[in-house]
């Protein structure tokens, strides 16, 4: 038995590929043979480089050895971290008791990874240092409990897909077995069986013997009661009245008793027999046996449910749209993700108002249309609206079929929040480019804006100009209160400088009591623009000389008030384009306010070349 046979190997992949788009985590699912069934996502850095040189390539090599070795000793779950540097998991596929292949993801990083190590491995390796570092930088970084996540929702998924393919193989070959039969006995598979209005058997088929298990010469003449367990005889009382009156009782389910004493489940139609005068003179019964596929869906209601906790574990919602229809369903984590009472129902395209904000309704509607028209799947970052007014941030990817004529006639997909997500990345975003204290531009955000800045002074020819500057005295208020109070007093510096510039201005924090000023747009011509720098930068000086109040906690709980003075050193250079580079703008800025230091301090200084 091998996966392929119980999987749809391109579903697994559609669903590997959207879980790649949505994670960003690469996957792999290889049987036991080594056949690679589906892979999706590898990342630059292992396809561009380790994978290419032939020293990184036995590490990797190394790794998948290592991690099939252990699935193999019945491990269920194992880790493994490349010595290249990345991190590699492998699990075990088993349906059924029987373990057929095992499902890889990795290329990742459990926290973030060390720059030097790869700078020094792309030295050891020959590989262009700044290609790497970028193909490094793409990596994504996975905790380990998303790692969990993630394989836990792959393999309960895949157990689940399996096991429904073994049930579709149990009905197929039941199946099988019926047609089997009735073309040996040349007869219907449904017991086919006339009885008289008392309910005496008058003629039995093959199929009535395959399902109730009696001959023909055994049935007849005998009541059709002998069916019926004893708990039914006032049901099968009924039906005889029914017909007797002409009536017609269709698909009607119910159980019936075999000669074995065996209970199974039938689906009968009876019709009345009439002679010629109209008057009812029999009735001939129509059974089925449905105890397999009622098993087998009870089965499958069963994997249904299974699947849907999958979803509501990995947060990942399905849903369809039959277009003729214009019929939505759900799964029920799309409920939760649009906060919507299943009782409400699930509304038609028409209806996604309902849950879109109008721009976002507005851009869904156009990809489906398109998807419908042109047969394009999509994929939409949109922002949902609960009942309540909360605003959620939902990815959306939908899948275009096609009947047989090539006309898209259904629309299936995967919807996730990730909003928190979303949340996590503004902070990551944050925290790269801003001081965690003073929340100011750090130096990367500078540099950043800086290229900006001089890239627009280039196109406008109006100069710019980079202030550099020293807190005076700062030290002292460090050795006499403690960095508490110095940390108070950047806070505060921060605030006044920000108040001495403009909006579209930077004001950034170099490092420790080091503060780096960037205006724009200054006039074309140099001395009004020294002008203006000047004014800007004796604005600044005026606003950090002024007196500080610093509240500072005790041990106790009480605050403290400290007072201090504090001046600052300015150096400023101006710039024009963007031929000079930014570190010699930051050199000479720098040189400038020493030289304000040197000359007494709480002074402002242009740099002369």
């Amino acid at each position: 038995m091998h996966l392929s046979e119980l999987v749809d190997i391109d579903e697994l992949r559609g669903l590997c590929e959207s879980f790649t788009a949505i994670t960003g985590a690469v996957t792999a699912v290889l049987d036991l043979e080594g056949k690679v069934l589906v892979a999706t996502g590898w990342q630059d850095i292992c396809t561009q480089f380790h994978r290419v040189n032939a020293e990184t390539c036995a590490r990797c090599l190394e790794s998948d050895t290592d991690l099939a070795s252990h699935l193999q000793t019945g491990d269920a779950y194992n880790v493994y971290k490349c010595k290249n540097g990345l991190v590699d998991v492998a699990v075990p596929i088993t349906i059924g008791g029987q373990h057929l292949a095992n499902f890889f993801t990795g290329q990742f990083f459990l926290e973030p990874p060390n720059k030097t190590f790869f700078l020094r491995q792309a030295d050891q390796f020959g590989f262009d240092r700044s290609t790497y570092i970028s193909a490094m930088e793409r990596v994504p970084t996975f905790s380990e409990e998303q790692v969990r996540s993630m394989m836990g929702f792959f393999t309960r998924l895949a157990k689940v897909m399996g096991e429904m393919g073994l049930a579709r193989l149990s009905l197929q070959q039941a199946n099988n077995r019926l047609q089997t039969s009735a073309a040996i006995i040349q007869s219907s598979e449904d017991a086919i069986v006339g009885k008289s209005l008392d309910g005496t058997i008058e003629s039995w088929n093959c199929g009535a013997e395959k399902i109730f298990g009696y001959t023909a010469s055994e049935a007849i003449g005998q009541p059709i009661a002998m069916l019926v367990p004893p708990d039914r005889k006032d049901e099968n009382l009924d039906i005889l009245l029914r017909i007797s009156h002409g009536e017609r009782v269709n698909h009607f389910e119910t159980v019936r008793r075999r000669r074995d004493g065996q209970l199974i489940h039938v689906s009968m139609s009876i019709s009345p027999i009439m002679d010629g005068a109209g008057q009812v003179i029999g009735a001939s019964q129509i059974a089925r046996d449905i105890t397999e596929s009622k098993q087998v869906a009870k089965t499958l209601q069963h994997r249904q449910i299974m699947l849907e906790r999958t979803e509501s574990m990995a947060h990942l919602a399905s849903f369809e749209w039959e277009v003729d229809a214009n019929v939505a369903t759900w799964s029920p984590e799309m409920f939760l993700i649009f906060g919507r009472d299943p009782a409400l129902g699930v509304p038609n395209l028409q209806g996604q108002s309902e849950l879109y904000t109008p721009e976002s309704t507005h851009r869904l509607i156009d990809a489906v249309n398109k998807a419908v028209s042109d047969g394009i799947p999509y994929e939409l970052e949109l922002t949902a609206v609960r009942p309540g007014g909360e605003q959620r941030h939902c990815f959306i990817k939908g899948f275009p079929e096609r009947d047989d004529s090539g006309r898209v006639v259904r629309l299936a997909g995967l919807a996730q929040d990730i909003t928190e997500r979303k949340r996590t990345d503004e902070v990551i975003k944050q925290l790269a480019y801003h001081d965690t204290l003073t929340q100011l531009p750090n130096r990367r955000l500078l540099k950043d804006r800086l290229q900006q800045a001089m890239t627009a002074s280039n196109r406008s020819r109006n100069y710019g100009a980079l202030m550099f500057l020293d807190l005076d005295n700062f030290k002292p208020l460090n050795d006499n209160h403690g960095h508490e109070a110095g940390d108070l007093l950047l806070i505060e510096a921060a605030r006044r400088l920000k108040n001495c510039v403009r909006d579209m201005d930077t004001v950034a924090r170099f490092g420790g009591d080091e503060f780096v000023v960037m205006i724009s747009e200054l006039a074309t011509d140099i001395a009004h623009s020294m002008s203006q720098a000047k004014s800007i930068a004796e604005k600044i000086r005026t606003a950090l000389s002024g007196p500080y109040r610093l509240l500072i906690k005790t041990d106790q709980g009480h605050e403290r008030a400290v007072k201090h003075r504090c001046t600052a050193s300015i150096g400023v250079t101006l710039f024009i384009d963007n031929e000079t580079s930014q570190d010699d703008l930051l050199k000479w800025a720098d040189v400038a306010m020493y030289q304000a230091k040197e000359a007494g301090r709480d002074l402002v200084r242009f740099y002369q070349c």
